[in-house]
């Protein structure tokens, strides 16, 4: 039991409507968002014409930073376990299941499915999207003739070499929305058992998300870092780039990692 207890929390959140909810939401929000620029390819305006080469791609990029993704982000990372220990502490079911799964063991199990779970839900809904316009709108991309191909070998090249960059890019985002999720999961948990109320799991993020945004953007514009919406979306000249960003997050996440393996053990005190 005690080396099962990770794998039952894990398998517990992802076959959770939570993270359904979580995954499929962050599709429809991206979808949504670029609405009003694939319209006119429903319509049939480029039926002729077609879309221009790597018009996917751009989409992807524009959906993942668009202003209703960037809303719903902090929300929909804790949908799939950010209450889970608040849920068993007030169940009492902590007190049958804590002394088959041990204590330390019971801790790390809610701490790393917590985070996993959030950062999962970002990520796979971030693939999800590539995969949905990709099918939908790959088809329609223009090719090159075999006539010109023979002309433009070169020029071929770089078009591949360009989508294989941008195919990187995306990985990197999505690998960076995964950070983000597992950071704003366990600031989920954390104030949902500090405070001991199973909304503030998934209210507290966006509300902390949102204070952070307005008080770097009025007050200290200049302290980038402080914007979360940095950490998603980085316009910011960030030393070291992307990886100065990911280094940035994961120590955030080594932090509340920590408190709330705190938090969790003073609960457990309780018990």
């Amino acid at each position: 039991m005690k080396n099962n207890a990770f794998s039952a929390d894990m398998d517990c959140a992802l076959k959770s409507r939570g993270f359904v909810a979580g995954t499929v939401g962050m599709a429809a929000a991206a979808f949504f968002s670029v609405f009003q620029q694939i319209l006119p390819v429903f319509q049939g305006q480029y039926a002729e014409t077609g879309l221009d080469k790597g018009f996917v791609m751009r989409l992807v990029f524009t959906a993942l930073s668009s202003d209703l993704v960037l809303l719903v982000l902090p929300i929909l990372c804790t949908l799939p376990f950010a209450s889970a220990f608040l849920d068993d502490y007030k169940s009492h079911f902590i007190r049958k299941y804590l002394p088959r799964a041990g204590k330390k063991n019971y801790v790390k199990a809610k701490v790393f499915t917590t985070a996993l779970s959030g950062g999962l839900t970002l990520f796979i809904g971030a693939i999800l999207v590539f995969l949905v316009f990709a099918i939908l709108f790959f088809p329609m991309e223009t090719t090159t003739e075999a006539s010109e191909a023979f002309r433009l070998d070169t020029q071929l090249t770089e078009n591949e070499l360009t989508a294989q960059k941008n195919f990187v890019k995306f990985m990197m985002q999505a690998f960076v929305f995964f950070l983000n999720g597992c950071f704003w999961s366990l600031v989920g948990g954390i104030l949902a058992a500090v405070t001991m109320s199973r909304y503030m799991a998934y209210a507290s993020p966006f509300i902390l998300y949102y204070v952070l945004v307005i008080f770097s953007k009025r007050y200290f514009d200049k302290l980038y870092v402080l914007n979360p919406q940095e950490w998603i979306n980085p316009v910011s000249d960030w030393v070291g780039g992307i990886k100065g960003v990911v280094l940035f997050i994961v120590e955030l996440i080594i932090t509340v990692g920590f408190l709330y393996s705190y938090f969790i053990e003073r609960k457990l005190q309780d018990v």
